[in-house]
C-alpha cells in the first residue's frame, strides 16, 4: 500500500503513446492503494482521456500526471499541461459527449460522467484538471 507521504507523479511527453502510459501508471498506483477494479477502470479512463486532450490541444510541452490515493473519501488524479492556442471549456458542466456521427468530442463528456468531482484551474499558460472519484 502507498504511504501518505508518497503521491505518485509522472511526467510524459506530449505524444499519443503517453495516454496509454499514463493509464497504466494510474492503474498501478491505485491497485497498490487497494482500490476497487471499478475505481481503477474509471480513473484510468479519465486520465487517458485527459492526457489525449493534452496531447491534441496543449502546447506540446510535458504533461504531468499525479495520483492521490490517500483520502479516505476520494481517489484523485490531476493532469497538468501548457495551454495551446485553443482554450478548453473550463466549466465541467459544459463537457458533453458528442453525437455518434461526430468524429471526436467525447472525451471530456466521458470524464464528466465518470468523475464525482472535477476541479479545473486555468492560469495564463497552464491548465490543471483534478478529477475525484468516491471510494
Amino acid at each position: 500500500m502507498i504511504s501518505p507521504a508518497e503521491s505518485p507523479v509522472r511526467v510524459y511527453p506530449s505524444t499519443p503513446r503517453s495516454s496509454r502510459e499514463a493509464r497504466d501508471f494510474v492503474a498501478g498506483a491505485l491497485r497498490r492503494a487497494a482500490a476497487s477494479e471499478s475505481a481503477v477502470d474509471d480513473m484510468s479512463l479519465i486520465v487517458s482521456e485527459l492526457v489525449a486532450n493534452s496531447v491534441q490541444h496543449g502546447d506540446g510541452g510535458d504533461i504531468v500526471v499525479r495520483v492521490d490515493p490517500h483520502s479516505s473519501e476520494w481517489y484523485a488524479v490531476t493532469v497538468c499541461n501548457g495551454l495551446g492556442a485553443q482554450r478548453p471549456p473550463v466549466d465541467p458542466a459544459a463537457w458533453t459527449v458528442a453525437p455518434a456521427d461526430e468524429r471526436s468530442g467525447r472525451g471530456l463528456g466521458i470524464v464528466r460522467q465518470l468523475a464525482d468531482e472535477i476541479e479545473v484551474t486555468l492560469d495564463a499558460d497552464r491548465l490543471d484538471i483534478t478529477c475525484r472519484r468516491r471510494r
